[in-house]
């Protein structure tokens, strides 16, 4: 699931460039920019590294999301941490 592009001023655009556009290039996320409310430009990263970037963000937000919504199995003291990672990683990535 693609997330929608961030949106921002024209105003604070023109203010904030030189920081609004080294985070386009870092995250390969695009931003619309708004003139009087409505869409006017988008800024788009110009190299292709930035999608794979984009790509690996979107999906550790999903893996973040979907670890936080999964139920909690229940606690065994008897386990070590090493355990429980090393059980999980086989449960998730078999």
């Amino acid at each position: 699931m693609e997330a929608a592009a961030e949106q921002i001023g024209l105003r604070e655009a023109k203010n904030t460039f030189s920081a609004l556009t080294s985070r386009v290039n870092r995250f390969g996320q695009p931003v619309v920019v708004l003139k009087q409310g409505k869409p006017w430009v988008m800024i788009v990263p110009a190299d292709a590294e930035a999608k794979e970037r984009l790509d690996r963000l979107q999906r550790l937000r999903a893996l973040t999301r979907a670890i936080e919504s999964s139920e909690e199995p229940p606690w065994d003291e008897g386990k070590s941490d090493k355990d429980l990672l090393n059980e999980e990683r086989v449960r998730r990535f078999g």
